[in-house]
């Protein structure tokens, strides 16, 4: 059972259809920005969906942001972290894990997301994604004007370390083969499997 940190990583990839950077186990060297404006006090959150190989996407986090961090009003980028406990989900071993990031309320509500902000894991050969806690690291901050935040968002490197931890999973074991007994005569039986 893989528990791993996931990077937001600031290069991109297309898994099951959908093109968005990559959320991978080892990190980028050149971060990318993002921003977005909302009118409620700013908290940074995501959503979560597993994504089948047919494009389907089915959320996890129930339609409000979860990992829930308030956005440090300040000039320059902070790193702030929310916690989310993720439960249990069956897996197809071709779907992806898919996470966008929202700016939302202190609820996960009114929320906005940050421009461009899809990632996507690769297909992960998974049977499920397990129950554990996730402790996601934001780099951001934001700025007001007439009551507006501008929440700004950093990702991708060293410098702008953003990334999930706890992200665990089990590997997809096929079921056993299936086993048929077919009589022939005399109270012999074939067997097939």
């Amino acid at each position: 059972m893989p528990t791993e940190t996931r990077y937001f990583r600031s290069d991109t990839h297309t898994v099951n259809g959908l093109t968005a950077f990559k959320l991978g186990t080892t990190n980028t060297t050149i971060h990318s920005t993002s921003s977005t404006s909302i009118t409620v006090t700013a908290y940074i959150g995501i959503r979560v969906w597993k994504r089948s190989s047919d494009g389907v996407e089915t959320e996890i986090t129930g339609g409000l942001c979860v990992a829930l961090a308030p956005v440090p009003v300040a000039s320059t980028y902070q790193l702030v972290t929310g916690q989310w406990l993720c439960p249990t989900v069956t897996l197809a071993p071709t779907d992806s894990i898919v996470v966008r990031v929202y700016a939302c309320d202190s609820a996960g509500g009114n929320q906005q997301i940050l421009s461009g902000c899809n990632f996507s894991t690769e297909q992960l050969g998974a049977g499920s994604l397990n129950q554990s806690q996730w402790t996601v690291y934001y780099c951001c901050f934001a700025l007001i004007a007439a009551g507006t935040y501008l929440v700004f968002f950093a990702f991708g490197s060293s410098t702008y370390p953003t990334r999930i931890e706890g992200f665990a999973w089990s590997e997809y074991v096929p079921p056993p083969p299936v086993i048929v007994k077919i009589p022939i005569m005399d109270g012999l039986i074939y067997v097939e499997g």
